[in-house]
């Protein structure tokens, strides 16, 4: 493996580039295709979006409304004030971070650099697709490298499959849409292998629902390692989906590069979205609430898709991958007929993807499932 300084980085790496960000063709981006929910009440149950059924929390919620009060106001001295707080909670300085509106503006923006420089993308398939949209829509090239057999990133194939014209690695763990999570010592292991002239984006998006939850993040490997890019979010469990923000973890250079092309400039997560975030940081009872009561969803639906042999994968996450072939093909629109949307993207042949709610949506869903079966 190469030893390069922190200099020889930035200028080898993509980031370093002072190429203009652009959109990719009109209709490029479009999300994987699933029952569009633009209802947040009435009845309808969001078991489509992986989003957190009990957030924002009491004390979030309460800095939001006190966030709003100052909303003639930009952010930039929040911002700093928040960044601090990150970086104090991992042992790092503030200059290796930043915020942006969800991690996706992180995912994006990373997708059109090698885009822009006609770079390869390597990514395990299925798994989330952002940034290979944005890439691909740019001009990137992008190789698929199977999941193992029991739909983890394949970590062995991963690493042989880097080649001179591997620019990015993208790794999701855990992964969405499979809800499955490779070992902490194997990521590890496999980050510390691939050579320091790729960049590699992990996104901990679910990370707290994890095996081991945040001490099983590869934050601590930034310090270490200056091609890998950490991108966490408070959109799941920290219930804050609606207020967009979230943020990336990296080395000061790479952080740097990726500020100077951040369109936002760092003020795309407002006032009110900043405030409720810090106080979600600090409301450890809520976030271990949240943790809990998505475990019992979770085993309402384990033990209803025992009863039935619908195989699925354990989860690691807030939803459930399992096999589609004991329901009636039209299980997606059927249920969508009673107000209850689950998820099927284009490349889940053989899947279906159910957010998990409250044990009480879970029990509803569950009811109305049931008469899909086959």
């Amino acid at each position: 493996m190469p030893n390069y300084n922190r200099r020889q980085w930035l200028q080898k790496s993509l980031l370093a580039s002072s190429a203009m960000l652009v959109a990719g063709p009109a209709g490029a981006l479009t999300h994987p295709q699933q029952p569009k929910s633009s209802k947040v009440s009435n009845g309808l149950l969001r078991l489509n979006w992986n989003e957190n059924p009990y957030g924002p929390s009491e004390k979030a919620l309460q800095a939001v409304i006190e966030g709003v009060r100052a909303a003639n106001r930009y952010p930039d001295a929040l911002v700093g004030e928040m960044k601090k707080k990150l970086a104090s909670k991992f042992g790092l300085m503030a200059d290796q971070i930043i915020l942006t509106a969800g991690s996706t503006e992180v995912l994006s923006l990373l997708g059109q650099h090698v885009g822009l420089q006609k770079g390869e993308i390597l990514t395990p398939w299925p798994s989330f697709p952002t940034m290979i949209q944005f890439g691909e829509a740019c001009g990137a090239n992008i190789r698929k490298v199977s999941l193992d057999k029991k739909d983890r990133l394949d970590l062995n194939q991963l690493k042989d499959s880097i080649t001179d014209k591997t620019s990015l690695v993208f790794v999701c763990n855990p992964n969405n849409p499979t809800s499955t999570e490779v070992s902490t010592s194997d990521l590890r292991s496999f980050l510390r292998s691939v050579p320091q002239n790729v960049l590699v984006c992990v996104d901990e998006a679910y990370i707290e629902y994890s095996k081991k939850g945040v001490a099983g993040s590869m934050v601590d490997l930034v310090s270490e390692l200056p091609n890998l890019i950490i991108c966490r979010t408070f959109s799941k469990a920290y219930g804050l989906a609606g207020l967009r923000i979230g943020y990336a973890i990296s080395n000061s250079a790479n952080i740097d590069a990726l500020r100077q092309r951040h369109l936002g400039w760092e003020l795309s997560a407002g006032i009110a979205p900043l405030s409720g975030a810090m106080a979600a940081l600090d409301d450890e009872a809520f976030l271990n609430m949240v943790i809990q009561k998505n475990e019992e969803g979770r085993q309402i639906l384990y033990k209803a898709f025992k009863k039935w042999g619908v195989d699925y994968n354990p989860s690691s996450t807030n939803f459930v991958y399992a096999r589609s072939e004991k329901f009636q093909k039209n299980v997606i629109s059927g249920l969508a007929t009673q107000n209850i949307l689950i998820t099927k993207w284009p490349d889940m042949t053989h899947h279906i993807r159910i957010s998990i709610g409250k044990p009480e949506e879970m029990r509803q869903f569950v009811a109305a499932a049931e008469s899909f079966l086959v």
